[in-house]
């Protein structure tokens, strides 16, 4: 009967720190990877964003805001203010004859270019004083118009809260700030 042949396997044995340090690289290698990938998605999220961005139209500007140079816009002394109640735009009776003497003096003046300055108490959103700001300039510029003024002698601008006319926190500050002035441009 054939004798059966013994085969010697040589096994190599790596030494207990040596299989550490394979497997701390290993696992240091999946870490890097998956680093890799999170890093990949959060650049295609932010380029989805900027596309997004992209395509959002700007807000239309329908009145112009910012103030114009300090210099340029002077208070007409013979032109009255129109001053509103709380949170309106509605002119009164009594503001309406006011607007009427100005109107004569306007008629008398046709070559003054005229800015209409919508103004607002401290209270309410800034975004929102802009707004109500214009809502008075506008009040007030319609009722010239109706009267019969040029309306390319005029400009409209809001200024909300930010130019007050009494830097005071009570209702008696509050009424003189709630305002359309008319300055010469």
């Amino acid at each position: 009967m054939p004798k059966a042949v013994e085969v010697e396997e040589t096994v190599e044995v790596q030494k207990p720190a040596e299989v550490q340090k394979a497997v701390e690289e290993k696992e240091a290698a999946v870490v890097i990877a998956q680093q890799q990938e999170e890093v990949a998605k959060e650049e295609a999220q932010i380029a989805v964003e900027q596309d997004a961005e992209k395509s959002v139209e700007a807000p239309k500007a329908v009145t112009i805001i910012s103030a114009p140079p300090e210099e340029s816009d002077a208070a007409i002394y013979d032109l009255e203010m129109v001053y509103f109640a709380y949170d309106k735009s509605i002119i009164t009776t009594a503001f309406g004859e006011v607007i009427q003497k100005n109107y004569e003096w306007i008629t008398e003046n046709p070559d003054v270019q005229i800015q209409l300055e919508g103004h607002c108490d401290e209270r309410g959103t800034n975004e929102y004083n802009l707004a109500l700001g214009e809502r008075r300039a506008k009040a007030v510029f319609d009722y010239l118009i109706s009267l019969g003024a040029s309306p390319s002698q005029f400009s409209l601008v809001s200024f909300g809260e930010e130019r007050p006319a009494d830097q005071g926190s009570n209702e008696v500050a509050w009424r003189k700030n709630r305002r359309v002035e008319f300055t010469r441009l």
